[in-house]
């Protein structure tokens, strides 16, 4: 053979090697007991927020206290000692980022719980917004045209609504004036508009959806008037965007608690589920052209549902004879919608593709037992779960052809804890988690996932397509031929 056909066809098996191979079995789990290294826990992970290519979050090094520290799995170390004082903790947490920096509340011990920002290199505290009070009390920290809105209370005004640019804090409005404020709730970006919920009840409590782009602040609509004397309000909860629409749950004083809608202008209510109740729809996420949730229709109790703007619909009475499967932990991967149901004690993982026989259980780990399951996190090809066994608490993946698998946390008595909102923490293709073990105490732990950032099976438009269009030319060089057969599309 010629050397020029040998050196070509080399090229392409060196190409075809090259071409992404899907691994099999349960990422190894690294146990990283850097913060506070031997048995005695850190207490990781209860608030985490991502800058850049780090996973920062609060830690407790049994030296300084629970203070900002930061991960990307193979360094680790702590960013600032905030609280300086002996044993003090200065709790990071509700981490944002905006532009270059990452803000987040923190007490330093003299000014309470107020806003800072660091970048990695640099941690510092913005100008202080709760004077005259123990603490700001920041929350709900929300990213808008440039500018980052969060409730903060002052010793003036209470409770307001407030935004910073990163060089200046100012309050965006009283709505309410007094000590009390407005306690703005559920800050949802929708358009050029964030929407919230406040309260202007000077009698008892009147809270409607407000909005505003930073210039006007205005009452969307007023669904449940107030009254002289007992006051009012809908009470909106759960705000959701979904199209051109934000969607919630909210109480007109007459039909109950149940589905409404606002583009801004126009402000409906989307369905009355309950005739004569309250349907109470919540855990409202967008999956395939559909905004799937859980409601209560009086009949079938609280069962998964859905709505595509025109209709809405129950997708699947999951628990028969009226009793409630309260599905929620809504999450996505790939053609599927991921949840956890509920049946008296225990807990199961179900999935739907939207239609009725698509809604079905994926796997019941321990039968007819009291289990939990919590923290559904969607990586690569996997969705990954936090779940009991009976024995203790580990972590479990399945994926979209049903393959159930669980993980070895390394160590004696060991196991993934933590049962807050977010106990799996995804960061590009690696799965931060805190774990305990007699050997480490309770710190983090990572995997890497194989099949993040890989083609899926169809090679339609990926580097698979790209793969095989090279190795035909390499070979055609080499006076060979490829044959790529389309397959006729009906």
């Amino acid at each position: 053979m010629p050397a020029k056909r040998s050196l070509t066809l080399a090229l392409a098996l060196l190409l075809v090697a090259a071409i992404p191979a899907r691994a099999t079995g349960f990422p190894t789990i690294t146990v990283v007991d850097e913060i506070r290294p031997g048995s005695d826990t850190s207490q990781p992970m209860w608030s985490t927020g991502r800058l850049g290519d780090w996973l920062y979050f609060p830690a407790d090094d049994g030296s300084t206290g629970s203070e900002l520290w930061r991960t990307n799995g193979t360094l680790t170390s702590r960013v600032a000692d905030i609280n300086t004082a002996p044993g003090g903790s200065s709790y990071p947490q509700g981490f944002t980022a905006l532009g270059d920096w990452l803000y987040f509340a923190a007490d330093d011990g003299t000014n309470g719980a107020e806003l800072w920002r660091t970048n990695g290199a640099i941690t510092e505290d913005l100008p202080e917004i709760g004077v005259g009070v123990d603490s700001a009390n920041i929350a709900q920290l929300t990213e808008l045209n440039g500018w980052l809105y969060f409730g903060a209370e002052s010793a003036l005004y209470g409770y307001q609504l407030h935004r910073t640019n990163g060089t200046a804090i100012e309050m965006v409005d009283v709505i309410l004036e007094g000590t009390r404020g407005n306690s703005p709730n559920y800050l949802t970006v929708l358009g050029d508009w964030l929407y919230f919920t406040a309260d202007t009840g000077t009698l008892g409590p009147n809270v409607e959806v407000w909005r505003t782009n930073g210039t006007s602040t205005t009452r969307v609509t007023d669904i449940n008037p107030q009254s002289d004397s007992t006051g009012g309000g809908s009470d909106p909860s759960g705000l959701t965007a979904f199209g051109n629409f934000l969607y919630f749950s909210a109480n007109d004083g007459s039909t109950g608690r149940e589905l409404w809608r606002t583009n801004g202008t126009v402000t409906t209510q989307a369905a009355d589920i309950y005739n004569d109740g309250y349907s109470n729809p919540a855990g409202f996420t967008e999956f395939n052209g559909y905004l799937y949730f859980q409601a209560e229709d009086g009949t079938n109790g609280t069962e998964l549902w859905r709505t595509n703007g025109s209709a809405v619909e129950q997708v699947r009475n999951i628990t028969a004879g009226g009793v409630s499967s309260y599905p929620e932990l809504f999450t996505v991967l790939g053609n599927y919608l991921y949840f956890r149901t509920s049946n008296l004690s225990f807990y199961e993982l179900w999935r739907t593709d939207g239609t009725t026989a698509g809604t079905t259980v994926v796997e019941d780990i321990i039968p007819d037992a009291g289990q939990t399951l919590w923290g559904l996190t969607a990586l690569g090809d996997y969705l990954y779960f936090v779940a009991n066994n009976e024995t203790s608490y580990q972590i479990y993946r399945t994926n979209t052809a049903g393959l159930m698998e669980v993980g070895v946390v390394p160590g004696t008595t060991s196991g993934v804890g933590c049962e807050c909102s977010q106990p799996l923490v995804a960061l590009d293709g690696r799965l931060f988690m805190q774990m305990f073990s007699d050997e480490a105490g309770g710190e983090f732990a990572y995997l890497d996932e194989p099949t993040f950032g890989l083609p899926g099976t169809s090679r339609d438009g990926s580097v698979w397509s790209a793969a095989f269009v090279l190795l035909a030319a390499v070979t055609a060089a080499a006076g060979l031929t490829v044959r790529m057969r389309e397959v006729k599309r009906t």
